[in-house]
């Protein structure tokens, strides 16, 4: 029960005689209201796009497709990570390598996106840092399509920002969580703050994790330690400094398994089908081991009437110790030996990143005759240095994968190698104009310039050997009617520095380009949260690399990838009941002419849920949720995945300040396959149950 106060104070109560006409105070009514937007930790469903976009404005008559994914739900929904937050969103397909611990992974309309946190480019290389903690996050904000103009060198799915918890966002109620699950999973989950002086303008807030638990996969593991404290400064209305500290610590196994084709979608030469639990990896030896320290600045100032400015700044320090035995790419196509055993590849990586990153803008709200303006100038930094030094074993002796008989693991030296240096900045415009509340032109431009090359693991001793700059562009139209229908559509240009070599004349090879053209139209019927959307992309990814016809032994920059579609989504209440629901068609082409590797075709989702606001099972709610992935293809159009559906359910039960509630995921316990390629599977999730205590104070 959500209480609202009204004051009403001094009101004069006129009598119909003037002489008997008198004033009373009638003090403070409280009028209590039950708000059903409102969830056991936060609200259910965002509808503004906050800063994602920098210029702000409200999802529905947003000429962009954009998700958010708040705090309420990816703890309705019992996350364990953001892949799982992210299943029930429209145009994410998250998980496509099954379990692997060692990141977070989806794609978007075909394509990758770039991982930002707190607005700030968030991953560079791989398996060198920390992926988020769910409990830590106060929201996942989705982008769909290329957003250089926005944020710089990114890829062209688009953006999946994680923003985290502060004391700038606390709601002014503590919170503490149990959570017990399968595979001798504990959690404890803690989130407090307040008020540090009297005035109220000095706030902190302290938001922790701390798990012990195993895996599905055998021999595996998943601990946690992550501590975020944060202190917010607001001296006046329109000022507010925040400082967040993150430290985290995952004690995790990779997971991954690389397994053969020949045991998961087809018999193996024993005629048996492994278990998704399976570990052909090496007890004591196998680990994932992450480390991540960070400190990032929140600043934000208004002006005047006209003017204001904001700022995020952030420094990051990961490392990973990263050891892994995986089967070997041996005797094709099966990869199994003669004798039914397999051999395994022994591999072992000390990887690290830091990281400054800085994005600083002014935003100006003026009018231009009837136009109502939002204006950002902007401009942001990026200095980021990975490194992986990494060493291999020799095979110390064949298993059985079907029953084990470890070997132990052979020494293995770790080889030095330089790193990896990236220097990025740019200057952006971005310009949104709204012509009597009903018409709305984005319009945006950027410049940016950026470096790669080789580091001696210092910001200060680095070659170059790699320099480009790039323009983008991105324009977007929509109209909102009265009746809350609102057609709209976009342009949106991308550029990413990733591909590392030369050509035959030893021209460094330039930066990967994107663009999409989008139309769709958005309804929200007036006076609710309802959003229905229906989106037409076309996305083209070019500057790909081809082997020269001329010269086989060296590539050439000509091909392109694509991706067209629609997609779906529906959000929709109906007294007691809600509805998300979501669902992709779309047809992609790699550089070879084939279908995307590892890209469904068809994938969506739907959860409703119950939740009586009255009578007898009032606090009681119950959620069901069905999530479908289509047939993939290898990349060849030769080995197709099947496609598969999974069930997901809820149950909880709410009163006064505490909350028990039940999950369960992959409800039937199916075991799958999220990807096949022409030598290797991987398992998706099995079904995994958790029961949560929490308590708000």
């Amino acid at each position: 029960m959500i209480i609202h106060r009204l004051a009403v104070s001094g009101i004069a109560l006129a009598a119909a005689m003037p002489a008997l006409a008198q004033t009373y105070d009638l003090g403070t009514i409280v009028v209590e209201t039950e708000d059903t937007d409102r969830g056991f930790v936060g609200t259910k469903v965002e509808t503004s796009t906050g800063t994602l976009l920098k210029t702000g404005g409200e999802i529905a008559t947003t000429p962009r497709s954009v998700s958010v994914v708040t705090a309420q739900e990816i703890h309705a929904r019992g996350a364990d990570d953001v892949e799982e937050a992210l299943r029930y969103t429209t145009g994410v397909n998250p998980g496509q390598w099954g379990l692997d611990a060692r990141s977070d992974w989806y794609t978007i309309r075909g394509f990758d996106p770039t991982t930002f946190h707190n607005g700030l480019q968030a991953r560079y290389g791989y398996y060198n840092d920390t992926r988020p903690e769910p409990f830590l996050l106060d929201s996942i904000q989705v982008l769909r399509g290329p957003a250089s103009g926005l944020y710089g060198n990114g890829e062209v799915g688009g953006v999946i920002n994680t923003e985290s918890k502060t004391a700038a966002n606390y709601a002014g109620e503590d919170l503490v969580r149990l959570t017990f699950g399968s595979d001798d999973e504990a959690e404890l989950g803690l989130d407090f703050g307040g008020d540090l002086n009297k005035s109220g303008t000095l706030k902190w807030r302290m938001v922790g994790v701390l798990r012990d638990a195993e895996t599905q996969v055998d021999h595996s593991q998943d601990d946690a330690l992550a501590i975020a404290p944060s202190i917010t400064w607001a001296p006046q209305e329109g000022t507010e400094v925040t400082l967040l500290l993150n430290h985290q610590e995952n004690d995790g196994s990779p997971l991954i398994q690389f397994a053969s084709l020949y045991g998961t979608l087809l018999p193996a030469p024993n005629g048996d089908y492994l278990d998704d639990s399976f570990f052909i990896g090496e007890p004591g030896f196998d680990r994932f081991d992450t480390k991540q320290d960070s400190v990032t600045l929140f600043a934000d100032h208004r002006i005047n009437d006209v003017w204001s400015i904001s700022g995020r700044a952030r420094h990051v320090d990961g490392e990973a110790d990263y050891r892994h035995a995986w089967w070997a790419y041996d005797n094709p196509p099966t990869r199994y030996n003669d004798d039914g055993t397999i051999n395994r590849t022994f591999y072992r990586a000390e990887n690290t990143v830091e990281t400054l990153t800085l994005d600083s803008y002014a935003t100006a709200d003026w009018r231009s005759g009837p136009w109502d303006m939002k204006t950002v100038i902007g401009v942001n930094y990026v200095d980021a240095e990975y490194d992986s030094d990494t060493g291999y074993g020799a095979q110390p002796g064949t298993i059985d994968p079907f029953d084990p008989d470890y070997t132990g693991a052979p020494a293995i030296d770790v080889v030095d190698t330089p790193g990896n240096y990236v220097e990025e900045w740019g200057v952006y415009l971005q310009n949104n104009a709204i012509l009597n509340n009903r018409l709305h032109l984005d319009t945006g431009l950027r410049y940016a310039d950026i470096e790669t090359g080789e580091s001696e693991g210092t910001f200060t001793d680095s070659t170059v050997n790699a320099e480009d700059e790039a323009w983008t562009a991105n324009a977007a139209l929509l109209y909102a009617f009265d009746n809350g229908v609102a057609p709209y559509v976009s342009y949106a240009e991308s550029f990413r520095q990733e591909i590392v070599g030369q050509d035959v004349e030893g021209n460094a090879f330039e930066p990967t380009r994107g663009r999409q053209y989008e139309a769709g139209v958005k309804y929200q019927p007036v006076g609710t949260n309802d959003l229905y959307t229906l989106a037409f992309f076309d996305l083209e990814k070019s500057n790909l690399t081809q082997s020269d016809p001329n010269n086989p032994a060296f590539q050439i920059q000509t091909g392109k990838a694509t991706s067209q579609g629609v997609e779906l989504g529906m959000r929709k209440s109906l007294g007691d009941f809600a509805i998300d629901a979501n669902a992709t068609f779309q047809e992609t082409e790699n550089v070879d002419g084939y279908t995307i590797s590892n890209v469904p075709e068809t994938f969506g989702s739907i959860w409703g849920e119950w939740a009586p606001s009255a009578g007898s099972l009032e606090g009681i709610s119950a959620g069901l949720g069905v999530r479908y992935v289509g047939e993939k293809w290898d990349g060849t159009d030769v080995q197709e995945t099947p496609a598969y559906t999974l069930y997901d359910a809820r149950l909880a039960y709410q009163w006064d300040r505490y909350e028990v509630a039940l999950n369960v995921t992959n409800l039937e316990d199916d075991q799958h396959v999220t990807f096949c390629g022409t030598t290797a599977c991987y398992f998706g999730e099995g079904r995994e149950v958790s029961l949560s205590l929490a308590a708000k104070f």
